[in-house]
């Protein structure tokens, strides 16, 4: 296993929620997660990822598209009527168009093969959680110049 240097490390203390059925998957990503500084929480099914984004603040999640029960898809849906504007990265084995439109109609912000090539998703990662507080910035100072 290949890893950046620690230079490229996203933002401290972001919070990365990887959910994966393949509990050996999950284990590793949010060892990777957290030695590059990121809380990194575990969901091992849709439903409890449903439930730690309503109790957690979350900057990024990393989904799987094929889980049993509830799959990513279902779960982005999900978090869309939640009004949620987390970023979603999905993770998959079938990388085809059908795949990719669906997600993006789910307004998923990134998609990652399996096998995962752990320096292409902290790289990801990193981006979503550098655009995410931009946005937070512009917001802020969008409410700054109302209110003057």
């Amino acid at each position: 296993m290949t890893l950046p240097d620690k230079e490229q490390t996203p933002p401290s203390m972001a919070t990365v929620l990887v959910v994966d059925d393949n509990e050996d998957l999950v284990d590793i990503l949010t060892r990777l997660l957290s030695r590059y500084g990121m809380n990194a929480l575990s969901a091992y099914n849709g439903r409890d990822c449903l439930e730690i984004v309503r109790n957690t603040a979350v900057d990024v999640i990393v989904l799987d598209v094929m889980m049993p029960g509830m799959d990513g898809p279902e779960v982005c849906a999900e978090l869309k009527k939640l009004a949620l504007s987390i970023p979603i990265i999905l993770l998959t084995a079938k990388d085809d168009m059908a795949t990719r439109g669906a997600g993006m109609d789910l307004g998923v912000s990134e998609f990652v093969v399996k096998p995962v090539n752990n320096k292409d998703l902290l790289a990801r990662i990193k981006t979503q959680i550098s655009t995410r507080e931009w946005e937070r910035e512009i917001d802020q100072t969008s409410a700054t110049i109302k209110t003057s």
